[in-house]
């Protein structure tokens, strides 16, 4: 019987992912996401699309848009299992914890009765049910004597699944299966590159006959002109030229990945001097996160510092007031949401810090054209801009807005250099926007079989 790969979401967009595999008749779910842009049942993916029950669910890692409607899916197909590595399981809980909680808050401001998708106490089964798989260690030529692969699992049909590391963040990791001779390995989030704190991904020696490949940064010639060591000393000197006038530093972050990659490069630059040792504030969620690091210490490199979890304080209120008390004294703070979502606490704190010229706001990863986010960064001195539906627009007086590349996806050229490594015979191009994702086609296609994932599609894999 045929192979089959249905995009459920995710396709030429960057949220909601989730995909259909069908091996010889045998449906396996990767990924489970929400769409970080969308509200109500338009951020979930299709899983009316889903006729047949499942003989497995997978996750790669715990950001929202790949985990944040697991217990959705779980609730249509219990019989289910769920697999994922031990920090993504341990993560991806606090995540959908917090989930519920923001999906309430949007119930009253936004009056989506659908909300909450589900309720705290249906996590705590959930946590049952999500088998954690760690890390083996085997000799390999590409890395002799790092963690791998993650245990050999046997599913119905002859098929054979395991995790292998994808960098990114965390626990994050690309599943390769098999099924006879036939190998598809679908990568998830992946970064060739190592960071501060995650190695960079492993990639499989099997052939591979599919690859599904994410396209984040297919659209981003930029971030492959950018040395990260670069980056982080530009991002040094303009914070300690920023906190020695007096300013404060915010940076927009997601909780899982970013914001502690930031802290040990924070804590790396506070050592060295070559920023000023001023408070340094995350908002609960990072440090709740920050803690399963912690935990899971021994997936990070081994250079890795863990002495910078300890240099912070939690921000705890984020009301008016709390952010001009805030904001009196030189300070970082690292703050939900990576991209500013409206009413999050990055939010919330720029829309005072554009009205002064004293601080200053560092992006440090991707941004999505559509969010608050963007429209901060491409704002200039004297415009006018609103950050929320319900509060009152205000005139932009700072120009220390900057962005420094230091994401925790690969960029498009070690993209391409995934797939030629790997050499399938096809690709499968989505997670990204549709311009990236043409662009990544039109340079591998005179190479292999290239399909590209939209919303609905099914695409027969030979």
């Amino acid at each position: 019987m045929a192979w089959t790969f249905t995009v459920l979401g995710g396709g030429q967009e960057i949220g909601a992912n989730s995909y259909l595999l069908s091996l010889s008749g045998v449906p396996l779910l990767l990924d489970a996401g929400l769409h970080p842009k969308k509200f109500g049942y338009e951020s979930l993916p299709d899983y009316d699309g889903i006729e047949r029950e499942l003989e497995a669910v997978f996750i790669t890692h715990a950001h929202l848009d790949h985990v944040g409607s697991l217990p959705v899916i779980h609730h249509r197909h219990p019989q289910a299992p769920i697999f994922a590595t031990l920090p993504t399981k341990d993560i991806a809980l606090r995540m959908l914890h917090n989930t519920v909680t923001v999906m309430n808050i949007f119930r009253e401001e936004k009056g989506l009765a659908e909300y909450p998708f589900f309720e705290h106490e249906d996590l705590w089964p959930l946590e049952g049910e999500i088998m954690g798989l760690d890390y083996k260690i085997a000799r390999s030529s590409s890395a002799p004597g790092r963690q791998i692969y993650s245990e050999q699992l046997h599913l119905r049909g002859g098929i054979q699944a395991r995790f292998l590391p994808a960098g990114h963040v965390l626990g994050a990791g690309g599943i390769l299966f098999r099924q006879g001779r036939r190998y598809l390995y679908y990568t998830g989030d992946i970064s060739l590159q190592a960071q501060d704190l995650i190695p960079g991904a492993i990639l499989p020696e099997e052939r591979i006959d599919t690859l599904v490949l994410e396209c984040t940064y297919g659209n981003d010639p930029a971030y492959h002109s950018r040395n990260r060591q670069q980056e982080v000393d530009s991002f040094a000197r303009e914070a300690a030229r920023i906190l020695a006038a007096g300013g404060c530093v915010l940076i927009p972050a997601f909780a899982l990945g970013k914001t502690q990659e930031l802290l040990s490069i924070i804590y790396q630059l506070m050592r060295n001097g070559k920023v000023p040792s001023v408070p340094l504030f995350i908002s609960g969620l990072g440090k709740s996160i920050t803690e399963i690091y912690q935990d899971h210490r021994r997936y990070l490199r081994p250079q890795a510092s863990v002495l910078s979890f300890d240099l912070f304080s939690v921000l705890r209120y984020v009301d008016d007031l709390s952010i001009q008390s805030l904001l009196r004294d030189p300070c970082i703070i690292v703050a939900t949401n990576g991209m500013m979502v409206e009413n999050t606490p990055s939010a919330r704190i720029a829309r005072w810090m554009v009205q002064e010229e004293r601080h200053g706001i560092f992006f440090c990863g991707y941004i999505d054209p559509d969010t608050l986010g963007y429209r901060v960064f491409h704002a200039r001195p004297g415009e006018v801009l609103s950050f929320s539906p319900e509060g009152d627009p205000v005139t932009i007086q700072n120009s220390n807005i900057r962005r420094f590349y230091l994401s925790s996806h690969a960029d498009r050229y070690e993209l391409l250099e995934v797939a030629r490594r790997i050499k399938p015979r096809t690709v499968v191009l989505l997670h990204g926007e549709k311009e990236g994702i043409e662009y990544m086609k039109g340079e591998l296609e005179g190479e292999f079989r290239v399909s590209t994932g939209e919303r609905g599609k099914t695409i027969t894999l030979d």
